[in-house]
């Protein structure tokens, strides 16, 4: 049974508990997923198909990770764009690629729902761990295809509930219970109890497969990891 979750009902609430936590974001990310958060960010970016002057949309961007992935495998050729709605998180992505030089890159202070990008902007769009936190997920996904360009890729990796089994039971109780804890200690315990259950709240593959081919957006390769709980689901614009 799904645990009962009531999501903020608002980006700005979404976003004040994003700007509390962003000091210790990337410390806790590392931490609780055992540094693996950086191989599956790794194993997004090498998935994207490589052509000259590439443009890629980060949304959920938070501190940049996957923006300096993508600078990393893709050069300096690529040109990069991230979202997000908290300002903490911008600033804090803004002085990492700085740090790195990356100059081929952009942030912006904006709404998954509301993309302030012309139709068929960008080649690739992603987006990791953060379309729980999207209020209205429907709108946001047919955003990501309005400014996608034909054939262009869409990358989501983010945490599904599994079904069954003991590796269900070991998730829910890693997610609801042990998590937390350790985020309390470092961090705000409210905003660790919360993430933990946006995962319950946020779509199944199934629904999300469903809603994405009514956006024209058909699924290509998913890749799973820790027992298909964490997947990387990529859709094209058809």
């Amino acid at each position: 049974m799904k645990p009962s979750f009531t999501k903020p009902e608002s980006e700005a609430k979404i976003a004040d508990m994003f700007n509390r936590i962003a000091g210790n974001y990337d410390l806790l990310n590392k931490l609780l997923s055992c540094r693996q958060d950086q191989r599956w960010r790794r194993a997004m970016v090498a998935m994207i198909p490589r052509q000259p002057h590439l443009k890629l949309l980060d949304v959920a961007t938070g501190t940049s990770d996957v923006m300096i992935e993508a600078h990393r495998q893709l050069g300096d050729t690529a040109e990069l764009h991230g979202s997000d709605i908290s300002t903490e998180m911008l600033s804090l992505g803004r002085k990492k690629l700085d740090d790195r030089k990356i100059q081929n890159s952009k942030l912006s202070l904006m709404s998954a729902e509301n993309l302030i990008f012309d139709d068929k902007s960008f080649h690739v769009l992603t987006i990791s761990f953060g379309l729980r936190n999207v209020v209205n997920k429907d709108k946001a996904l047919a955003e990501f295809s309005r400014v996608l360009k034909p054939n262009g890729r869409l990358y989501i990796l983010e945490f599904f509930v599994p079904e069954k089994g003991l590796f269900a039971q070991l998730f829910q109780f890693y997610f609801h219970k042990v998590l937390p804890v350790i985020g309390g200690f470092f961090s705000d315990k409210n905003a660790y109890t919360y993430l933990p259950k946006s995962v319950a709240s946020s779509y199944s593959i199934a629904t999300l497969t469903d809603i994405m081919a009514n956006k024209g957006l058909k699924i290509g390769t998913i890749k799973n990891f820790i027992f298909g709980s964490c997947k990387i689901v990529e859709a094209i614009k058809v």
